[in-house]
């Protein structure tokens, strides 16, 4: 993730901007127009609603912007770093989520969406940045989880919706607090183990190798301390989290077909078994130069 040292400038942008995502101002797109409007070129915007983002983005891109500004949640930026590529114009994310993982990871700290803005029409530099990806699969930036306790993200989203039974429901549901060793997973050359909660992390700092993290807890007060150990010394230093570097993992379920897996935060359910992968240089990310 070494930037390039030429200062770069922002050129033609297009823009995506989803101000249903958790904490995008309504009136974002009058505030990235107000941003924008010193550009030589007219910067195009394009909102999402309740259509296909997807297609939104593919919009965007077919306009083929240098840059391409996304401000919304993890989900969004997520949905433009895997559409744009590595051949794609530059993403600049902007924070707009509950969580915001993937613009922190992206541009190295956590920033307002207006400091960047004003620092990016200053200059940039542009860094590739590297993506897990399950074969055949979709991929993710930040890391991936395995396991039913994944099905806490939901939980998270259905309280910032206000739906407070939904939550609650999610939060007692046996399969969510679950705490078998039902993931079976290995490493190419390494024997078969078991956890009960399996988490894929794309650090900047180990190219070319996959940061795997098993958590196997033996009940509800080792759970407690795995995560207060977690919030002390940080999930990489914690005791009882084990924590490998490889090329690949594959992991399937002992008890079902398929698995929950959240990827950037946001929650799926697959079949298995599932082998993931990492991808050095996956997308060019514009970050605006913050000296």
């Amino acid at each position: 993730m070494t930037p390039t040292n030429v200062l770069s400038r922002l050129g033609r942008v297009s823009c995506v901007i989803n101000p249903l995502s958790g904490s995008t101002p309504a009136d974002a797109p009058d505030l990235i127009r107000e941003k924008l409007s010193g550009l030589p070129d007219k910067a195009s915007i394009h909102i999402a609603g309740e259509g296909d983002l997807p297609l939104l983005m593919e919009t965007a891109l077919a306009e083929e912007p240098d840059t391409l500004i996304v401000w919304g949640g993890d989900g969004t930026i997520a949905c433009a770093l895997s559409h744009a590529g590595l051949l794609g114009p530059a993403i600049l994310p902007l924070p707009g989520g509950t969580m915001n993982m993937l613009p922190t990871r992206a541009l190295g700290g956590d920033h307002s969406w207006d400091m960047l803005m004003d620092r990016a029409l200053k200059g940039g530099q542009i860094r590739p940045m590297p993506c897990g990806e399950i074969v055949d699969g979709p991929r993710f930036f930040v890391a991936a989880m395995l396991g039913d306790m994944t099905r806490f993200t939901n939980s998270r989203e259905a309280l910032r919706e206000g739906k407070i039974l939904e939550a609650a429901e999610i939060m007692h549901d046996s399969s969510a607090l679950a705490l078998h060793s039902n993931i079976s997973w290995s490493v190419p050359g390494g024997r078969k183990q078991t956890s009960t909660a399996l988490t894929v992390n794309i650090n900047p700092d180990t190219s070319g190798k996959l940061e795997i993290a098993s958590v196997d807890p033996q009940g509800l007060l080792d759970l407690a301390k795995i995560g207060l150990e977690m919030m002390v010394d940080g999930w990489r230093n914690a005791e009882d989290v084990r924590l490998i570097l490889a090329d690949e993992v594959e992991a399937h379920h002992l008890e079902k077909g398929r698995i929950n897996v959240t990827l950037d935060g946001e929650l799926k359910e697959m079949d298995t078994p599932l082998r993931f992968r990492r991808i050095d240089s996956a997308v060019n990310i514009f970050v605006p130069d913050m000296s």
